[in-house]
């Protein structure tokens, strides 16, 4: 079958050849090659020369009528003009005669051996289509006289069977050359989508490269896991944390570097990302130890890594495979551990220190608060019988005044020694900056002379002679009255005495020398004139609201106190180590003098807290003086104070302080009589109403000394052992629902620490009872306690105690808390 129209007109000739009757002769010329390139309609011809000769049937070759080219000679311009006719009639159209005659003239007949008498020209136009492909000129039947209808018809039909024939050849054609286009077309196609591929899978094995390239110098494990388990990638890093073999990888092979006690956690993890198809976050603990040198001496330590992995998923949502990423992170968990392991070790650290400072602060209050009742009963005895206010008693009248001094400085010391045990509670607070002065009224000259007292035994014990001097100074600026801290003030001050008695009771010239002096400047960062030099403060003290205030509300007034001693001294290198926590000069100074290295570290400390500094001056065999200054602020009297007169204090019949400015304190009698002091009166305050009180304590000296005192004092005193004895005792008084007419009870003095029932559960239980309606009313329990820390007391408090009064503590100061309560509740 013919693919194209060249190949048709052949076949066409072929088919004419055999019927040598109906067609005596037949020429066909087609125009140009291809079909697809005509462009002629009914209405248009194209120049001669697009014209092709194709063959020709019943003429010979070569014949001169029948042109192969269709130039300009007489015989084409003839053809080419019936040729524009058949156009125009689209439709076979009869040759004209002349030019009949000269196409045939010459040309021998093949059919009835009859000369052909007329011919047609037929256009071959495809079905449907407007373009002419080519003409063929018919010669008719001889024997035929007419081109009647029916022999018109037959040339129609063939000319439509022509057409239609050349018309399957040119769709066959059109579509194999459809074909091949499109065959070509796609071939363009694949060869560039084949270069793009070639392209993009060399981009991505550069890609990939360029990944691995960077995840092996990665500091994470990055690993590639499908769903069956099995470990698709893993970087160079995932397979030194995990010590996974590079060479043995099977399905869920990786779950041999994790510990056995993980695996539960693993098969979860495993669910979450295969079935639930969500990302995870978690810490998983190795196999193996691992040796870091930098850490807990190179002993092994154990392995941890942080595993985040997410599911990675088709395009229906099942699970393609888990990607992630492992992080070494067994140091960090050791330091964590070790940072948690020093944080439980400092809280019970913290803890034992609490424990022994409230142990050891019970056990130096209890008897502390014996020493001061005895003292103060001793003073109170004393003074009625000076007073003449008890039965006149044959006593020497030196006698008496050597006891009364002696009562005083029984309750001087003791005091100060509960200075010192609350400084020992209150030690921390001090780095914190949480350790705050209280500011009071007081005469400053007073405190240091009371305070000075305290010496003289342990002075003419250890034949030291002691000379106290006021500086002209002081004087000058008329001080009398100062707002400031004393017992911070004392506490500077008597820890610098101690330290030169210690030090000078063993030197051939056994001195200490006291002096006070004043100014409205702060004193100069150079020496003074002892040669002393004030440390700088420190910098990272914050700024209390003490400083402010005292900047502002009145007068600043700078108190210097310098003890200068002919004790030791001090060299260069021993002088670098004062004022440091726990240091001692030497280690043969703890030895031979005993103390632990705190008193100065307190000292500066307290000292800068009052807005001064604090130096030392010293040569080594000579002596040492250590001075200090604080801040404080000029003011009027207490109200109760305010008409009494200070007088100057003698040294018999010496001249005043304030005229000489020296005093022997080993020579001096210090009696009640030297100055006038501005304290509270020894007598308990007594009130109308008879107080019942109920002591429960379970030391028995305690017990029977405060009873004693509160006896005199005008109380009735029932005692208990312990919280169960209160609580009986509770169940017979007037306070119990089922005993209105009972035992009296006015206020509970409680201690805390004690054997059976501790006071703290008392308390809750005199509460629950209250609450219950077993108690009718409230009862009043003051916690009477050794235990003297904020928390130990809000604790009290808490339990359900009306107050607090730690010991050691004085009967004056005791009454009228009972009074207030009494108040209250009756």
């Amino acid at each position: 079958m013919a693919e194209e129209p060249k190949s048709f007109w052949p076949q066409l000739l072929k088919g004419l050849e055999s019927n040598i009757h109906d067609f005596p002769f037949a020429i066909l010329y087609s125009y140009m090659e291809e079909a697809d390139d005509i462009s002629m309609s009914s209405g248009e011809y194209t120049d001669s020369g697009n014209w092709t000769f194709e063959g020709a049937v019943g003429l010979p070759e070569n014949h001169a009528n029948a042109p192969v080219h269709l130039d300009s000679n007489q015989a084409a311009e003839e053809i080419t003009s019936s040729f524009r006719e058949a156009i125009r009639a689209d439709t076979p159209t009869l040759l004209d005669t002349p030019l009949l005659g000269r196409l045939l003239k010459d040309v021998p007949s093949r059919s009835f051996g009859d000369l052909c008498q007329s011919a047609v020209i037929c256009p071959i136009r495809p079905i449907k289509r407007e373009n002419v492909l080519g003409f063929l000129v018919i010669g008719i039947n001889p024997r035929k006289k007419d081109y009647d209808s029916d022999y018109q018809l037959f040339i129609q039909l063939l000319a439509r069977q022509v057409a239609t024939s050349l018309a399957s050849v040119v769709l066959f054609g059109d579509e194999i050359r459809r074909g091949r286009i499109a065959a070509k077309m796609a071939a363009q196609e694949q060869m560039v989508l084949s270069e793009t591929l070639a392209i993009r899978t060399q981009e991505a094995a550069n890609s990939e490269t360029r990944f691995r390239s960077m995840a092996d110098l990665a500091p994470v494990g990055m690993f590639h896991i499908d769903p069956q388990g099995v470990v698709v990638y893993g970087n160079e890093q995932w397979f030194a944390i995990t010590e996974h073999p590079k060479d043995v990888i099977y399905p869920m092979s990786w779950y041999n570097v994790f510990d056995e006690r993980d695996h539960p956690l693993l098969d979860q993890i495993w669910d979450t990302l295969l079935v639930a198809g969500e990302s995870i976050s978690c810490e998983l603990f190795m196999k193996g130890p691992l040796t870091a040198p930098e850490l807990d001496h190179g002993r092994p330590i154990d392995r941890y890594v942080l595993c985040a992995a997410y599911p990675e998923k088709w395009p229906d949502g099942t699970t393609k495979g888990i990607l992630g990423c492992l992080t070494d992170i067994s140091r960090q968990k050791w330091v964590e551990r070790f940072q948690k392991r020093r944080a439980q070790e400092a809280i019970e650290m913290k803890r034992q220190q609490e424990n022994f400072i409230d142990t050891t602060s019970h056990e130096m209050r209890n008897p502390l608060g014996a020493i001061i009742l005895c003292a103060d009963h001793i003073a109170t005895s004393l003074a009625e019988v000076e007073s003449g206010t008890t039965e006149l008693v044959s006593l020497h009248r030196e006698l008496l005044n050597s006891h009364l001094e002696a009562a005083q400085t029984i309750a001087l010391c003791a005091q100060h020694q509960k200075r010192i045990i609350d400084d020992v509670l209150t030690l921390s607070k001090l780095d914190s900056d949480l350790l705050l002065m209280t500011p009071v009224e007081a005469q400053p000259i007073v405190v240091i002379e009371e305070a000075l007292k305290m010496f003289h035994g342990e002075l003419q014990k250890s034949d030291v002679e002691l000379q106290y001097r006021v500086d002209p100074s002081y004087s000058a600026l008329d001080i009398d009255w100062v707002y400031l801290d004393p017992s911070r003030l004392l506490q500077v001050l008597i820890n610098l005495v101690s330290n030169a008695i210690k030090f000078t009771q063993s030197a051939a010239t056994r001195r200490i020398t006291i002096s006070v002096s004043a100014s409205t400047q702060k004193p100069s960062g150079s020496p003074d004139d002892n040669g002393v030099m004030y440390l700088p403060r420190n910098n990272a003290r914050k700024v209390t609201a003490s400083d402010v205030c005292w900047e502002v509300a009145g007068q600043a007034v700078y108190l210097r106190v310098a003890v200068q001693d002919t004790g030791r001294g001090l060299d260069e290198n021993e002088k670098k180590l004062l004022f440091q926590r726990f240091s001692q000069t030497t280690p043969r100074t703890h030895v031979e003098y005993g103390g632990s290295g705190l008193g100065l570290f307190i000292s500066r400390e307290l000292t800068e807290l009052q807005g001064g500094e604090i130096g030392v001056a010293s040569e080594a065999g000579v002596g040492s003086t250590f001075a200090f200054y604080i801040r404080g602020l000029r003011c009027a009297p207490p109200p109760h104070t305010a008409t009494e007169q200070p007088t100057n204090v003698t040294a018999g019949d010496g001249p005043s302080k304030a005229d000489a400015g020296v005093t022997d304190v080993g020579k001096t009698n210090f009696s009640s009589g030297d100055r006038t002091k501005s304290h509270v009166s020894a007598s308990p305050v007594k009130s109308n109403a008879i107080k019942h009180v109920l002591i429960v304590e379970d030391n028995l000296v305690n017990q029977r000394v405060l009873s004693k005192q509160l006896r005199n004092a005008g109380c009735v005193i029932s005692v208990a052992n312990h919280g169960g004895e209160a609580l009986a005792f509770l169940q017979g008084s007037r306070y119990w629902k089922d005993t209105p007419s009972g035992q009296p009870l006015s206020v509970i003095l409680m201690d805390l620490e004690m054997p059976v029932m501790d006071g703290l559960t008392c308390v809750r239980q005199i509460r629950a009872l209250q609450r219950e309606g077993s108690i009718v009313s409230h009862v009043p329990v003051i916690a009477v306690t050794a235990n003297a820390r904020s928390e130990q007391m809000a604790s009290a408090r808490e339990a359900g105690m009306d107050s607090v009064v730690t010991k050691p503590f004085r009967i004056p100061e005791l009454m009228p808390e009972i009074e207030r309560l009494m108040s209250m509740y009756e």
